[in-house]
């Protein structure tokens, strides 16, 4: 498992690429039906797992259920992997990798949101991440018992904490340049923590609240949530922030629909 925060892979840089100029590809393989005929057995254990512990929490499911699911035999199954901690710890792993690249890319690049619309570009960076925390969202959903019953997992939400705090103290940052946060280092720490907070718990909010959404409007209902922590330092201007969220977002949301 992943021991420590990874600079943004390949993959993660490609996928902000795809997202950045309006293209869905890969949200669809994320939020939508896969079709795994050309998997190799390995990752279509992987990707059922993933359903499975999505649709009916992970302490709900066992390495046999997934098996039953693939239509494949326990032994199979077991030549994979040892068995459901064996899966579920290269689950983890993949998500972290993922999410610990993308947390990096604000931190190790400095020109990461000098752009002419930090707001659309900040927006759009949440709605990618948040994307790969729904596609894992069974370990959000049930973070404080998986954390208590593997401590590769505790350890590794506690690194993604910390990446989500720098993150989120990088975008503030940018959006509250123009009140001058930075001359108000304790006002920035303040919203960067209450950014982080709703990043680490928007999905179990969303699943209490039982609202019914598609996966896209849940994203980008929680994307709002966590930037509107910014609008109370904007004085007069927290009038133009909503409404340029919203412009985003109605936009945003237009290009899934069919």
């Amino acid at each position: 498992m992943q021991r420590d925060p990874v600079k943004p892979s390949a993959d993660s840089r490609e996928h902000w690429k795809l997202v950045s100029v309006g293209s869905r590809a890969c949200s669809a393989r994320r939020l939508g039906t896969v079709h795994w005929d050309p998997m190799k057995t390995a990752e279509r254990i992987l990707v059922v797992a993933t359903e499975l512990f999505n649709e009916r929490g992970e302490r709900n499911v066992t390495a046999s259920d997934i098996a039953l699911e693939l239509d494949i035999s326990p032994g199979n199954l077991y030549y994979h992997y040892k068995g459901k901690d064996d899966i579920l710890s290269s689950l983890f792993s993949q998500c972290y990798r993922e999410l610990a690249g993308m947390l990096a890319t604000p931190i190790l690049e400095d020109a990461f949101l000098e752009d002419s619309n930090p707001l659309e570009r900040s927006w759009l960076f949440l709605t990618v991440l948040m994307e790969v925390m729904y596609q894992y969202r069974f370990l959000y959903l049930n973070q404080s018992d998986l954390m208590q019953r593997y401590p590769e997992i505790d350890r590794g939400m506690t690194r993604l904490l910390s990446l989500k705090r720098q993150t989120t103290k990088q975008l503030a940052a940018a959006l509250l340049a123009s009140v001058d946060i930075n001359a108000h280092p304790q006002r920035l720490d303040h919203v960067a923590d209450s950014m982080a907070m709703t990043l680490m718990y928007w999905l179990s909010f969303e699943h209490l609240t039982g609202s019914p959404q598609t996966p896209q409007q849940t994203i980008h209902r929680a994307v709002l949530q966590v930037l509107s922590h910014c609008a109370p330092y904007l004085g007069e201007q927290q009038t133009d922030f909503y409404r340029e969220c919203e412009l985003i977002d109605a936009r945003l949301l237009d290009t899934h629909s069919p």
